[in-house]
């Protein structure tokens, strides 16, 4: 999903249901959903969580952010969820949302069948029908959701009733019957993380009244443990307990009931702010999504240790480059700045979250290449000096010094610093580099319009799920201005693409990992890192609690108050 605020795009590529995906496990429909808290922790209260950067809507049909994510996954159940109150990659466990079991899956993976659980209710007590995931979906296709191509790639039928100016009324490839509740969704073509899809927010059924429209002011109402409160739009969001769900027939075993009464998401861009509330307990929680700044960091690991921690997380950090526009469309040119990147330089803006590394793939992902051949790829170590000797001698085969390069980044710490750095870097090569900085709430869809078509700048991707094509995808042909920023085209690199998406990823690892030091060999993307995320709360809080998701990020359900 969106780790921190970015779209997800999904490309159009071919799959095989067989591959078995890591966050596509069978679970037991007995989760513990009590609100019972934990040995250090109490129910009830409010949590106030301190953010540098406000989701685009509290609205799943058109957001697609972590900070997003965080909350409205609390508030509208999608037929199928990530395993919740676990840490690691136990959370990228699948089990049954709204949905009574996971899908049967017939005709050799295009067929996906589910049921709803009976006497679901949304918070305002109206029955959840099944018909009601169809108004979902086409609410996704007309906002559009951003992750909209998930459905017009793969549903039949989604892409002509998304098409501009389409008289269709209704999506061939959904059918479904309230009186047995059950929904039937068929896929032009086999796709094997399709499961995942349907444990994403946007996919949560909401009611056939819900306006075909993004609600950026109220959100949406949904059937969750949460529901929206008050929403200042760009500023707080606060959720309130949902004292109807898993009581009486509203049951969904899987979701666990959550601890807070209320929660109050405040957003503040200066993190250094936000870290030191939270340190001085004047906040409760720290958003995983911002870096803990440096002048901050210190005083944490000195006065509040214990209730600091890092967590990996599959994610890459890299630079963009316009491979279809001077002066990016010269190999050399891209090639320079690899050899002249210091990816050290990066992890210390970075307070030392960052894991220096040149590839797309993260290492908690099959088909990363391990150990690192950065080396041979690039002309110096992930962990070394840059090779300005040989940066310089590739400047001087591209014929590309004094060329202006606007470098796009955002004005949040430590982002604005990795844009900075890198236009200095240009510089030194001998561009004429000028850093552009804009609001982190506008950025991703600024530089992702075909309009603005940028040169250079910063991107990011964490894990939607754990699958080397969820990274490998964002530099094909077919996903588009919206998340292939360098405009990268290679028909060799999309057919592999094709080919490894639709084969068991266990056996293919090493083709991945080619594929992306193929990449990496032609500069496609500068990556420098993979990184940890925070975990800080504030002394008010039972901070052992398990509250870090690998995809939730924060998982709201499993905040709680300490005694």
């Amino acid at each position: 999903m969106q780790r921190f605020t970015r779209p997800l795009v999904v490309t159009g590529l071919a799959a095989v249901a067989a591959v078995v995906i890591a966050a596509c496990g069978s679970s037991s429909n007995n989760s513990n959903t009590s609100s019972s808290s934990s040995a250090t922790g109490k129910n009830g209260g409010t949590i106030t969580i301190d953010a540098g950067t406000a989701p685009l809507s509290p609205d799943q049909g058109y957001d697609f952010t972590t900070q997003g994510t965080e909350l409205y996954s609390v508030v509208a159940t999608p037929l199928l969820t990530f395993k919740r109150g676990v840490t690691g990659s136990a959370s990228e466990q699948i089990e049954p949302g709204l949905a009574e079991s996971l899908p049967k899956i017939s005709n050799g993976g295009t067929t996906y069948t589910l049921t709803l659980r009976p006497g679901l209710k949304y918070s305002n007590g109206q029955p959840v029908m099944a018909s009601d995931f169809t108004h979902a979906i086409e609410r996704d296709l007309k906002i559009p959701w951003i992750a909209a191509s998930f459905l017009t790639g793969f549903v039949k039928g989604a892409a002509a009733y998304a098409a501009p100016h389409s008289k269709l009324t209704s999506i061939s490839g959904i059918k479904t019957n309230n009186s047995t509740r059950q929904i039937q969704i068929t896929l032009v073509k086999p796709f094997a993380p399709f499961e995942d899809v349907l444990a994403l927010g946007g996919t949560a059924p909401v009611p056939a009244s819900t306006a075909m429209k993004n609600l950026t002011a109220t959100g949406t109402i949904g059937d969750g443990p949460y529901k929206w409160g008050p929403i200042s739009v760009g500023h707080t969001y606060t959720l309130i307990k949902n004292t109807s769900f898993n009581s009486g027939s509203n049951k969904v075993p899987t979701v666990p009931n959550g601890h807070a009464n209320k929660i109050v998401f405040s957003v503040n861009a200066n993190v250094i702010t936000d870290a030191e509330n939270v340190l001085n307990n004047s906040a409760d929680v720290f958003d995983p999504g911002d870096t803990i700044p440096p002048t901050v960091l210190g005083r944490v690991n000195s006065t509040a240790k214990t209730r600091y921690q890092q967590i990996p997380t599959n994610s890459t950090f890299y630079f963009f480059m316009a491979v279809n526009k001077k002066p990016f469309s010269n190999l050399y040119a891209r090639k320079a700045v690899l050899a002249a990147l210091d990816l050290r330089a990066m992890s210390r803006y970075d307070s030392g979250f960052l894991t220096p590394d040149c590839h797309l793939i993260p290492d908690g992902i099959t088909g990363h290449s391990n150990p690192s051949n950065c080396a041979a790829l690039t002309g110096h170590p992930a962990n070394g000096a840059p090779n300005m000797k040989l940066a310089m001698s590739y400047m001087k085969k591209s014929g590309m010094t004094g060329q202006p390069v606007t470098v796009w980044g955002e004005t949040r710490s430590p982002r604005a610093q990795y844009a900075t750095y890198f236009a200095s870097v240009l510089n030194k090569l001998g561009f004429k580099a000028t850093p552009k900085l804009i609001n982190s709430g506008v950025y991703f869809g600024t530089i992702g319009v075909a309009s603005t078509h940028p040169q250079a700048g910063f991107a990011d991707w964490v894990q939607d799920f754990p699958h080397p094509f969820d990274f490998m995808q964002l530099f094909t042909a077919a996903a588009g201005p919206a998340e292939n920023y360098g405009y990268v085209n290679d028909p060799h690199y999309n057919s592999e693409v094709n080919k490894l998406e639709g084969q068991p990823t266990a056996k293919v690892a090493s083709q991945w990992a080619a594929l992306d030091d193929y990449a990496v060999k032609n500069a496609y993307y500068a990556a420098y890192g993979h990184e940890s995320f925070p975990k800080f709360e504030s002394t008010a809080m039972a901070f052992g609690a398990p509250s870090f998701s690998l995809e939730y990020e924060l998982d709201l359900t499993s905040l709680e108050l300490a005694k």
